[in-house]
């Protein structure tokens, strides 16, 4: 396959080119080995030694960041993890990026950031527990007078013995028949405790319309490619599977004039799902190859690194 002079083309080169400067910018120690194509431009060469000659990359449709009808489009680039230890952007390494494809940007596209945050219940005991320590910490004082703080706590809460009675009697007769004999109603403290945040999710559906032979194998191969990508290779399977993990994708919005700097960007993600629909509403195909004459393919990922504070300043 050859590289576009310009377009998805040339902005693909230039992932590559820039691959371990965007990676020392935004991803701090986690990095990219960059490839490039060995002599023979049959596999890639992790040396950087050989010059770049050809990259593997697919548009759909042809004019795809050429015309004004379809300038604006998205760029799903391979890369192979390489270690490390950690979720955060700078705790992975990854090999690539190593082919490309290119498709229109859908409607509805956009971001969520989910922070973990949980409801938690303490009881009497617990509750008394908590003040204690914390006003020892606060006062700086011994084991012996840390313990005194926290009977003393106890004592407060627990106040005539009313409350003490009215849990233990929810605990013996239910919370319904405890307040009709006590007259109380006794709740546990809530809390919220922070959970950490969340790996973000992208779902794209496309609509490919191929209007020529060409277009219909293009369409066939980008399938393809998402298919064989998001599976892992097996390694062996007779007394126990061992599979080498999935390709991840990069993901990236672009423009005639480059990367979409309005747009968030994307961690590199896992390809959690493929949804393919042949022949559009009414089932159809071409007369020349019964190849269909719509296909709508629904891509799900979800990031594989966490993001941090940084992270968000730096446009994720």
């Amino acid at each position: 396959m050859r590289a576009y002079d310009a377009g998805p083309g040339r902005q693909a080169e230039n992932a590559v080119q820039n691959s371990e400067t965007v990676t020392e910018t935004h991803q701090g120690k986690g990095r990219d080995i960059r490839p490039e194509w060995n002599d023979d431009e049959t596999k890639w060469d992790l040396t950087g030694k050989s010059s770049l000659k050809n990259l593997n990359v697919k548009v759909f449709p042809p004019d795809l960041g050429l015309t004004g009808k379809n300038a604006n489009y998205m760029q799903f680039s391979t890369f192979i993890m390489r270690g490390g230890v950690g979720s955060s952007t700078s705790d992975i390494n990854f090999e690539g990026p190593h082919e490309f494809i290119c498709l229109p940007i859908p409607s509805g596209i956009g971001a969520t950031y989910e922070q973990g945050w949980d409801q938690t219940e303490t009881n009497l005991v617990q509750s008394a527990v908590q003040m204690g320590v914390e006003t020892a910490m606060n006062k700086g004082s011994t084991i012996t007078s840390a313990a005194d703080q926290i009977s003393a706590q106890m004592k407060s809460a627990a106040g005539s013995g009313k409350a003490i009675l009215g849990t233990v009697g929810k605990m013996i007769m239910g919370e319904g028949a405890a307040q009709r004999a006590s007259g109380r109603a006794t709740f546990s403290n809530t809390y919220i405790t922070y959970t950490g945040p969340a790996f973000r999710d992208f779902t794209y559906t496309f609509n490919l319309k191929p209007l020529a032979q060409s277009d219909s194998d293009t369409v066939q191969t980008i399938i393809q490619f998402f298919k064989v990508n998001s599976a892992p290779r097996q390694l062996a399977g007779n007394l126990m599977r061992i599979y080498e993990l999935p390709k991840l994708f990069g993901i990236s919005y672009h423009g005639r004039n480059g990367p979409m700097k309005h747009m968030n960007k994307i961690a590199k993600c896992a390809l959690t799902n493929v949804g393919v629909v042949y022949g559009g509403d009414n089932f159809s195909v071409f007369s020349e190859n019964s190849a269909p004459v719509q296909v709508d393919l629904t891509l799900q990922f979800k990031e594989v690194q966490l993001l941090a504070e940084s992270d968000m300043k730096d446009g994720y």
